[in-house]
């Protein structure tokens, strides 16, 4: 693949932890936690926490998610890639939104993909995840809504890392440690 890549987070852009927030299942009472920290080189960002899929029968959520908005422009790009250095080989979700909310608890439209690394770590070469947006499905409150309008890529807004429960498929604590996250294209591909 004859790559091209746009450096969103991380890689030769420093991550920052204040660009980022929990929004956990504690919003509807459970009891499951998240975090995001940064390595003192700026250089990998690590989504930590605990998954309770016990309070919300089965329920659970942990995830981190940016603040205000990106506002990047990703036409032109074929999808996201996120080079993962650690993971504990359990099912990761990443979320774009490209239309902001008027609030948190204001509940809209989002696009996802899920993703799994097997656990393991090899601190010189990364793990390559591509995320296609071909792969990414709309859904509101979790429910699938096959006939919603496709990703707007000249609008992205919002991204966030989740982890879920899926009903007692997983849980306890998680970690995933991420090197960077970039727009990719396949430059021999017609346009």
């Amino acid at each position: 693949m004859a790559l091209q890549q746009l450096p969103l987070l991380g890689g030769t852009l420093p991550w920052n932890a204040s660009l980022w927030k929990a929004v956990d299942d504690s919003v509807r009472g459970g009891n499951s936690s998240s975090h995001l920290s940064i390595a003192a080189t700026k250089s990998e960002a690590t989504f930590s926490g605990y998954l309770d899929d016990a309070t919300l029968g089965g329920a659970g959520f942990a995830s981190q998610k940016t603040v205000g908005s990106l506002d990047w422009n990703l036409t032109g790009y074929d999808g996201l890639l996120v080079s993962v250095a650690l993971s504990d080989g359990k099912l990761y979700t990443l979320n774009l939104k490209d239309v902001l909310p008027s609030s948190d608890r204001e509940s809209s439209l989002l696009y996802e993909t899920n993703f799994t690394v097997p656990a393991g770590s090899d601190s010189a070469r990364a793990q390559e995840i591509f995320l296609p947006w071909a792969n990414f499905t709309a859904t509101y409150r979790g429910r699938t809504q096959p006939d919603a309008k496709p990703l707007n890529t000249s609008s992205i807004k919002t991204m966030s890392l989740m982890m879920r429960s899926y009903f007692g498929k997983q849980e306890g604590s998680f970690r995933l440690t991420t090197k960077s996250i970039s727009a990719f294209r396949d430059s021999r591909q017609s346009r």
